[in-house]
């Protein structure tokens, strides 16, 4: 299933909040020593897997140790880089120690999803966990099943009986059925289907708030000319956010200039606008950089169509006005990911980002921002990245607030004047569903909760 449906099979001991904060789930407590150095983790009693089997201390500390395994490319290893380990101190409750403070540990544990070790082996195609809905069956390319977990830990859900996801590529083929009544939720809406949907009779629509991901232009710095740190501030300069908004995302985008959500406690206020739309500025910096004519550069594309090559298209047009003449390069998404992996690019059109309550979680999660795997190529300008690493590195492992909202403020403010990553709007996960389909939920991290999903029909 999609990313997005994890929380149907699995589960976390914390889960995302209303609020952007944390709650407790799968754990009963979560107490954190003084020294930040040690997690104590309870787990409630009477949690079944999906096969019958009790969850107990001895999963929590396998799903830790398994997430700290660098060697089986877990999702969530750059999370436990300073976990040294696990141990059960009893049956339900587990010590996870770290060599420093690292704040985004909670982060970590609202996605460390656990399931049994004995259903590993095919946990890929029968899936097998604490959540609402259990697996019946898969039939690749045309639908998904799961039904309602009698033993389900929260007393009384799930509220549905049955839970059927369908693939529908087709974007037209879905809206048709979602108006029809071939399906009850329909998640992926394009910004351009947005208004109409709203108008729809019998339909309502949700957006996810911003701050989980952004589309953006990012340079890899390797590069001649992007290796010049003044190519890429007049390449920031280039950009017209409000053109952009009105082509690409048919004036609904939600336009950023910083990767930080302004709810962030870290959010920079003072450096929200250190770019704006000027062309007289771009080429001024253009010529200080020694390219008074501009230059040729190509411009990678997440995928053939969609959002990505509409704002790379007016971007184009803006570098031309510039001198810079930009080839576009539209790569179906097979080919697409081992290039932007291998960082065989100029400039590329992507999105980025990472949905955390903790500030430091962008900077150990977000391709655009981490001071190591980097597809950007930052580590390889010895100028200035060993600072922006220093910051990042002593602000992961601090524990006063005031004093790590100033070193993400010094961090960012090198995020920002070296320019390697252009945001340009945040990602909104756009959902539309009947009416009748009562308390849907989405997270900030784009997952859907269907627990407590009703039909009013």
């Amino acid at each position: 299933t999609n990313w997005e449906f994890r929380p149907t099979f699995y589960e976390a001991p914390l889960r995302f909040s209303d609020d952007g904060q944390f709650e407790l789930w799968l754990a009963e407590s979560v107490e954190d020593s003084a020294d930040g150095l040690t997690l104590t983790v309870k787990l409630r009693k009477g949690i079944k897997f999906h096969n019958g089997r009790e969850v107990t201390a001895d999963d929590l500390v396998w799903a830790v140790e398994r997430a700290r395994d660098t060697s089986i490319g877990h999702h969530l290893s750059d999370r436990f880089t300073t976990c040294t380990g696990a141990t059960k101190m009893d049956d339900y409750t587990v010590q996870i120690t770290y060599s420093d403070p690292t704040p985004s540990k909670y982060d970590a544990l609202a996605r460390l999803y656990i399931f049994p070790k004995e259903a590993a082996e095919n946990i890929a195609n029968t899936p097998v966990g604490t959540g609402p809905f259990k697996f019946v069956e898969w039939v690749p390319g045309d639908h998904l099943t799961a039904v309602r977990f009698e033993d389900y830990w929260r007393k009384g859900e799930p509220y549905l009986d049955k839970v059927i996801v369908k693939p529908i590529p087709d974007e037209q083929s879905r809206m048709v059925n979602l108006l029809a009544g071939g399906i009850d939720l329909l998640m992926g809406v394009p910004l351009a289907d947005k208004k109409l949907l709203e108008q729809a009779p019998g339909v309502e629509v949700f957006t996810q708030p911003p701050g989980f991901a952004f589309y953006a232009f990012l340079f890899n710095v390797s590069r001649p000319p992007f290796d010049n740190t003044l190519v890429r501030q007049a390449l920031n300069y280039a950009v017209d956010r409000d053109k952009i908004n009105q082509t690409a995302f048919h004036g609904e985008g939600v336009m950023t200039t910083l990767p930080y959500a302004p709810t962030s406690w870290a959010y920079p206020e003072d450096l929200a606008n250190y770019y704006t739309f000027d062309l007289d500025k771009a080429k001024e910096l253009l010529a200080k950089a020694g390219y008074p004519n501009g230059f040729k550069t190509t411009c990678l594309i997440r995928g053939t169509g969609d959002v990505y090559l509409d704002m790379a298209q007016v971007y184009q047009q803006d570098l031309a006005k510039i001198g810079v003449e930009m080839e576009l390069l539209p790569t179906e998404l097979p080919q697409y990911w081992p290039k932007l992996f291998a960082s065989e690019f100029d400039i590329v059109s992507h999105a980025t980002g990472e949905a955390t309550v903790d500030p430091s979680g962008l900077f150990e999660g977000a391709a655009c921002c981490r001071p190591f795997r980097n597809f950007f190529k930052i580590t390889e300008d010895t100028t200035w990245f060993p600072k922006y690493k220093e910051l990042v590195d002593e602000a992961h492992v601090t524990l006063d607030k005031e004093k790590r909202k100033q070193l993400y403020h010094e961090a960012l403010k090198i995020f920002v004047e070296q320019g390697w990553t252009i945001p340009i709007a945040w990602r909104q996960q756009i959902y539309a569903y009947k009416d009748f389909v009562k308390a849907f939920r989405a997270d900030i991290d784009g997952a859907i909760w269907l627990n407590q999903v009703w039909l009013a029909k």
